[in-house]
């Protein structure tokens, strides 16, 4: 086998794996989105303009399965040898990688504005509607806005604390808090996840045109 053989084996080998991680990846984006769905939804309601924040674990879920897709469709281009799949293919993932580094930019970008709003509006909907937003601490295992200070002298509700006698001393901690550091490890997670895929989506997109490359050659040289 000559140097271009090698080369070509070696790239379909190496683009089989990285679809399967992207399949991993894909699936990983799904599970994200399904587990912050509920929560976010409840956080949500605390906004004027809550759609922007309701989309996003939809997003994350569709995301999740187009990358998925595309990663097998990347795989049927490898197995059946077809250069137009693999150049499409290539195309899809330099597409995805830039969205992805999009996605990371304006999450570092709108950091400090949405944790300074989220505070806000999670002491306002305290005092505006302490029954509902005692949902949101069933929600997140929180008590208050800044823990159970926040009820000054009044009876502690169920939702403060796991015992049926809620007191001071039991009560689950304060939920902007408790919230702040769920959002930021959903943030950290999505930007460290969406990093690493666009990485091998870019690797990938090279490789790819590597093999499509060597399958058109390849079928140059079936002709003489």
């Amino acid at each position: 086998m000559n140097m271009i053989g090698c080369v070509g084996s070696l790239g379909k080998n190496i683009l089989l794996l990285s679809n399967l991680f992207f399949v991993l990846a894909g699936v990983a984006l799904i599970g994200l989105g399904v587990a912050t769905e509920l929560p976010v939804l409840w956080v949500s309601d605390l906004f004027d303009d809550s759609q922007i924040i309701q989309l996003a674990p939809i997003v994350a879920i569709v995301a999740g399965c187009v990358v998925f897709t595309i990663s097998f469709f990347g795989c049927c281009g490898v197995i059946k040898e077809s250069q137009c799949m693999l150049v499409i293919y290539a195309f899809f993932m330099i597409l995805l990688a830039v969205l992805k580094v999009t996605l990371c930019t304006l999450i570092i970008i709108k950091h400090d504005d949405f944790f300074d709003g989220l505070s806000r509006l999670l002491t306002e909907s305290f005092i505006d509607d302490p029954l509902d937003f005692q949902n949101i601490e069933r929600i997140f295992v929180c008590c208050g806005p800044l823990g159970p200070v926040s009820y000054l002298n009044a009876t502690l509700p169920d939702s403060c604390c796991f015992r049926p006698v809620c007191t001071i001393l039991n009560a689950y901690k304060g939920c902007n808090k408790v919230i702040e550091n769920f959002f930021y490890a959903v943030g950290l997670a999505t930007i460290i996840i969406s990093a690493i895929v666009a990485a091998f989506e870019f690797l990938a997109a090279v490789i790819s045109s590597c093999v499509a490359n060597y399958i058109r050659i390849k079928g140059r040289q079936r002709l003489y």
